[in-house]
């Protein structure tokens, strides 16, 4: 199927099926560092429960900390991080999506599907709420639906997702089911917490005024505090600085740094016991083998499982995947069961080319035998043409119509929604990140997303 194709079928799918998105880690990054091995080194048979807490207060300051700001931006609009501009870009890049979205619901016939979409998420983060907020702002005739049922106490429910709301007319004289959007965290939030009625049953309650970060940051700048001192000063020959021990938990994982990761860890064993307790209050799926920590996230995380298996399992379903890796096994067991409905299409979005293979080999099929519902868009797909070096011509290929990528040799003409990536090689290579998804999305779309957040100068950041 060539590009044009796979698109069209893509934005037909989108105004004619209940559609599903699936977003990960990839959405929200590079606002949130990464610890790529950190299942890896927790599920080590010869880590001791100093070294866990180490590893998981590490993940805490470069996967959930920086929330903080989030949070301020919702609460105060206050700007307090070095990251804000980035933070404010990937904010701009999800209030764009939820407008697209928005804008294909609008036409939609809701005889034949309801105008709504689901947003299934991974991350804990505070992104997409912070996106609603701007969106609501200028369009309040769109219904979202996080779960939650109350007010000054929000309690989270799956029933709740079944809602469809309707505009009246002032004398009630027409009615028009109004766009909603579902936002399905799967993994849990960091603005979540635990909460026990009378009879003693646990259920997750939405905060809405603060979260629960203020006080954990407080005390992991404290602890990792005194393990960057203890690194400093020499107490670990092979790592000298914070920064080579996080570059070291992203290499290849032996027996000595899981020694390594150990000794530090009983170094600061105090401050890190009473961090862990802190943390694993939070209502979160951590990446690991073992992902639960309480009964009540486990219970929320299934039930968020079954109402997507659900929804994959109706008819003229279409669920798009945009950084996400499948390294969750079962949502991938999800998916991959879902796929025998026929009238289901799955449509993968690839950050770069390699990708492709890389998810597929998470799954039982191979690049040969691919199920005919589940479609992949790649940059490859966006290859205009390729030419040696000494034959390109810049006149001919404007860069404001095109991404050029040059290497030795070749000189690779793309589609101007593909951008550019420079790896750790320092290589120019082609990715789709959020910016290229939501062009993909908006091309047939006239009313097109304008963003009206400001910086202190007054002038508008896109």
């Amino acid at each position: 199927m060539g590009k044009l194709q796979k698109l069209e079928l893509l934005r037909d799918s989108l105004v004619e099926k209940n559609a599903t998105f699936l977003f990960g880690a990839g959405a929200s990054a590079p606002y949130f560092s990464s610890l790529g091995n950190f299942e890896k080194i927790l599920s080590d048979e010869n880590i001791s429960w100093q070294g866990m807490a180490l590893i998981k207060s590490i993940f805490y300051d470069l996967c959930i900390k920086d929330n903080i700001y989030l949070s301020n931006y919702m609460n105060e609009n206050c700007y307090c991080s070095d990251k804000r501009e980035l933070m404010l870009n990937i904010i701009y890049e999800y209030s764009r999506f939820i407008h697209n979205s928005i804008e294909y619901l609008k036409v939609r016939n809701s005889r034949i599907s309801p105008k709504r979409i689901n947003i299934v998420t991974t991350n804990y983060d505070l992104f997409i709420e912070s996106a609603i907020d701007k969106i609501l702002n200028n369009n309040p005739r769109v219904f979202f639906n996080d779960g939650t049922n109350g007010y000054g106490k929000r309690i989270l429910s799956s029933d709740n997702f079944n809602k469809t709301l309707l505009y009246t007319g002032i004398f009630d004289n027409y009615s028009n089911e109004m766009p909603s959007i579902n936002l399905i965290k799967c993994h849990g939030s960091v603005n979540w917490k635990e909460h026990k009625e009378e009879t003693g049953r646990s259920k997750i309650q939405v905060l809405i005024e603060r979260n629960l970060l203020p006080a954990i940051n407080a005390d992991i700048d404290i602890t990792l505090n005194e393990v960057k001192k203890n690194l400093e000063n020499g107490e670990f020959p092979s790592v000298k600085t914070y920064k080579e021990l996080i570059r070291q938990l992203n290499r290849d994982i032996n027996d000595d740094l899981i020694l390594l990761i150990n000794s530090i860890g009983e170094y600061s064993q105090s401050s890190l016991f009473n961090l862990l307790s802190k943390i694993e209050t939070l209502q979160i799926v951590l990446p690991t083998k073992k992902k639960f920590q309480t009964t009540l996230i486990e219970e929320h995380y299934f039930n968020m499982l079954r109402l997507v298996s659900y929804e994959l399992e109706k008819k003229q379903s279409i669920l798009v995947v945009f950084g996400f890796s499948f390294n969750d096994e079962h949502i991938r067991d999800v998916i991959q069961r879902s796929l025998n409905n026929p009238n289901l299409l799955v449509f993968i979005f690839c950050f770069t080319d390699k990708n492709k293979a890389e998810i597929i080999s998470q799954f039982n099929f191979s690049s040969s035998n691919i199920p005919v519902n589940i479609i992949f868009i790649q940059p490859e797909d966006f290859l205009v043409k390729e030419v040696p070096v000494h034959v390109f011509s810049e006149e001919e290929y404007d860069k404001s119509n095109y991404t050029i990528i040059k290497n030795d040799s070749r000189v690779f003409i793309y589609s101007k929604v593909v951008s550019i990536l420079t790896n750790n090689n320092e290589e120019d290579i082609p990715v789709i990140n959020f910016s290229t998804f939501n062009s993909i999305l908006e091309e047939n779309i006239s009313n097109k997303y304008i963003s009206n957040t400001v910086d202190e100068s007054g002038d508008a950041l896109e």
